[in-house]
């Protein structure tokens, strides 16, 4: 069976390894889920199998020359579509030269021709009306799959030709299987407890990656630790060093944003109920509790809200930086 390497998603896995077996395959399809949970992974052996041209029941071979080609990274009959560089959007004219023109082709060595787009939902109105052309009449030979985080912006003709396939949030199991396999240590070995783990991850297997391994996730954990007095001090230094370590411009925030409200909420905790309360950040544990006694729960519970305002004004692609020193100035008391 295909997808045997992969933890959790079995529902996705018994679909996709259906299609596989019976030889019918969908001309289109699309994986909706979380940022990180897994659609491109999962995609990834999809298409493979889908491709070799000697498949073993719904396991691609590995062997033929579509299988080496794509480990190689170097198979024609493979197209992934972006948007271009330093866009947000996928343009109808990407989907009318990128796709026509690659669907237009029987495949070179492989079984199907597959044309992946990542981000689908970033496709305006008319991409996606481009798009139903190719989807109306589509080759024998083709594939399209569709990769999306939401399928709120699909257009309701876009989604009903083709099929859907939702990826729900991994179990708190699942997220700790993969952590040890990653790092080599079972979690809670060392500073990273289990609860931290499975409150980062929340059931997406991509954030664990960064929270195994390498360390810099652990030592930017503890460093934001540090500044946090500071900042509830109304430090300009502790604000800057913290602003440094909110990486807006590549979105690359995430785990800071976690961080801090994770070890707000801990010294709320320790505030409140005392230095043995169960917290996340258990390594940490005196000098949250001094955090929370210097700033006071009433001042940590509004910083909560503050960060947590921000955090949607990211998302929404508000002025980054503007949201962030705005956050951390309210925090420093300077309203």
């Amino acid at each position: 069976m295909a997808f045997e390497k992969l933890l959790g998603q079995n529902d996705v896995k018994d679909r996709l390894n259906r299609a596989l077996g019976s030889g019918k395959l969908s001309h289109a399809y699309i994986f909706a889920g979380e940022r990180g949970i897994g659609k491109k992974t999962f995609a990834r052996e999809f298409l493979t199998a889908a491709m070799c041209t000697a498949p073993e029941g719904s396991c691609a071979c590995g062997k033929c020359r579509s299988c080496v080609y794509l480990k190689n990274g170097n198979n024609p009959d493979l197209l992934t579509v972006t948007a271009d560089e330093g866009k947000t959007i996928i343009s109808v004219d990407k989907i009318r030269d990128d796709i026509r023109e690659a669907i237009a082709k029987a495949p070179n060595f492989s079984a199907k021709r597959v044309i992946v787009v990542e981000n689908a939902d970033t496709m305006n109105e008319a991409a996606q009306n481009a798009l139903l052309k190719t989807f109306e009449e589509p080759p024998e030979y083709a594939m399209i799959i569709l990769l999306c985080d939401s399928l709120l912006t699909m257009l309701e003709t876009v989604k009903s030709r083709a099929v859907i396939i939702e990826f729900k949030r991994n179990t708190d199991g699942e997220i700790l299987e993969k952590y040890r396999m990653l790092s080599g240590e079972p979690a809670g070995s060392d500073d990273v407890t289990e609860e931290l783990v499975a409150a980062y991850a929340d059931g997406v297997m991509g954030r664990i990656d960064e929270i195994s391994g390498s360390g810099d996730a652990n030592e930017k954990r503890k460093r934001l630790t540090e500044l946090l007095p500071g900042l509830f001090e109304g430090s300009i230094e502790a604000k800057n060093k913290i602003k440094e370590m909110i990486d807006v411009r590549n979105k690359q925030y995430d785990f800071v944003f976690f961080s801090m409200m994770s070890a707000i909420r801990d010294a709320m905790l320790l505030t409140r109920f005392g230095m043995k309360t169960k917290i996340i950040n258990a390594d940490l544990r005196e000098p949250l509790f001094e955090l929370g006694n210097g700033a006071g729960y009433y001042r940590l519970k509004s910083a909560l809200e503050i960060i947590d305002e921000c955090y949607k004004k990211l998302g929404r692609n508000a002025a980054a930086e503007l949201a962030v020193d705005d956050m951390l100035i309210k925090i420093g008391g300077g309203f």
